[in-house]
């Protein structure tokens, strides 16, 4: 027998909005904006589990992934969006805060009610869209020593393993940060650590023509209006393919070969009309 549904849960639900509607609102803002064309989206597979992997040029690398991928892909996000309430709640209970004091002292506990409820409506939205929580450079923003963020990077990887395992495609930049002038950077090794572990294919893809276009200088300027933002997604590289032997030399291997189809990609991107 099930447990009874809580009420605030039911509640929470009704908010929830589905993917698509984010997703179209999204592609029509984009495409009003800039001038977006992508390739290659027939190459992402229907179903099963997945990596898609593609160069970090600008926060508008992600939206235009995801809005004009007909699947849903799986974004990892800092902890701190998915909860948006804790840094209003903390501002309201600092030891300076008038809310200690009537007549703002009655109203605390409504407050941290209604915020509370919007934190995990805006959650439960973020995760119904495809992205989940993480705590990013765990070691030096929390206060995990460094024993604990190991563990928490390895349960991390086991989470994304996981994912992957159970079917949904999932994106990473192996670069691990955003280019600020658009050139591709080293690639580090997790994605194809990550891919060989899970056993499931691999999705290159490269984008060009985005760095710097969401930042308020390239609309005070116009530069950002009706931009050429290119994106091309590659053919998946099953894992039949990926580098054999031991695990660490393997994902070498695998992370060179990635770095050189995301550059081609790249090249691809330019040239699409």
């Amino acid at each position: 027998m099930e447990p009874n549904p809580n009420p605030a849960d039911i509640l929470e639900s009704l908010f929830v909005i589905p993917r698509e509607v984010p997703k179209t609102i999204l592609r029509n803002l984009l495409e009003l904006i800039y001038d977006v064309k992508v390739a290659g989206s027939e190459n992402i597979p229907e179903s099963g589990g997945a990596l898609i992997i593609s160069n970090h040029t600008d926060y508008l690398d992600i939206p235009v992934q995801g809005a004009f991928a007909d699947r849903k892909i799986v974004y990892l996000g800092k902890y701190e969006l998915f909860h948006p309430q804790e840094e209003i709640m903390a501002i309201i209970n600092h030891k300076n805060s008038p809310f200690h004091y009537p007549p703002l002292s009655l109203t605390k506990p409504v407050i941290e009610i209604l915020l509370n409820s919007l934190g995990s409506v805006v959650k439960k939205n973020l995760i119904n869209w495809g992205s989940m929580p993480i705590i990013r450079n765990a070691a030096k923003e929390s206060e995990m020593d460094k024993r604990a963020a190991m563990e928490y990077y390895e349960k991390l990887e086991n989470y994304m393993v996981d994912l992957m395992k159970e079917g949904e495609l999932l994106s990473i930049y192996p670069e691990g940060s955003r280019s600020e002038t658009g050139e591709l950077q080293s690639f580090r090794a997790m994605a194809a650590k990550l891919a060989i572990r899970a056993g499931v294919p691999i999705i290159p893809s490269g984008i060009v023509g985005a760095t710097n276009m969401s930042k308020p200088k390239a609309f005070l300027t116009g530069d950002a209006f009706k931009t050429k933002i290119r994106y091309q997604i590659g053919k998946p590289i099953p894992p039949s393919e990926f580098p054999t032997g031991p695990e660490k030399k393997a994902a070498k291997e695998l992370t060179e070969i990635l770095e050189n189809k995301v550059r081609e990609l790249m090249k691809q991107a330019e040239s699409i009309l």
